[in-house]
């Protein structure tokens, strides 16, 4: 009896760090922090949000916008939390209320992105319209955005303000 406890606690420890591993992956494409300028960070824009690029090409929730990484900062979930309050930050943080009262676990399936939203380029949702040069925060969903490596050739990011699509 005691082998078949001990083998039962040794398989719940194993399923534990199996999906603490796996969690960890998925989160792998975006560490908190600056962007990494040799990626690009293909972003799932959220419901409500519109984003129109520079060439007048708009991504709706939904769709993926490409970004070049030396435009993107991963933000703590924390971070946020505590900066709530500033309103220079809430009037960046176009889809804030996704955030208000989510449970931990859920915020483990986002990611909070503070991108540089160049002049040409604006964004819209929930009430808010950010026009560049300026910052956006957005909250987007961890599955269906990732970062790969940056081969895009420098002219046409500078075409689309460095939001665009593949």
């Amino acid at each position: 009896m005691k082998f078949f406890r001990t083998l039962g606690a040794v398989l719940v420890l194993s399923l534990g760090a199996m999906l603490a591993h796996a969690q960890g992956w998925e989160n792998e494409s975006f560490p908190t922090g600056p962007g990494q300028p040799e990626l690009k960070y293909h972003l799932l824009v959220p419901a409500g949000i519109i984003i129109t690029n520079k060439k007048g090409v708009a991504f709706k929730g939904g769709d993926v916008v490409v970004v070049p990484g030396k435009n993107v900062t991963v933000l703590k979930s924390a971070y946020v939390q505590e900066h709530m309050k500033d309103t220079a930050f809430q009037s960046s943080f176009v889809n804030e209320q996704d955030n208000a009262g989510m449970s931990e676990e859920k915020v483990r399936d986002y990611a909070i992105v503070s991108v540089t939203v160049p002049e040409g380029v604006t964004v819209q949702g929930h009430g808010k319209t950010i026009k560049g040069p300026s910052k956006v925060t957005l909250m987007v969903t961890n599955k269906g955005s990732k970062a790969t490596p940056d081969k895009t050739p420098g002219p046409m990011w500078d075409s689309t303000g460095g939001w665009n699509n593949e």
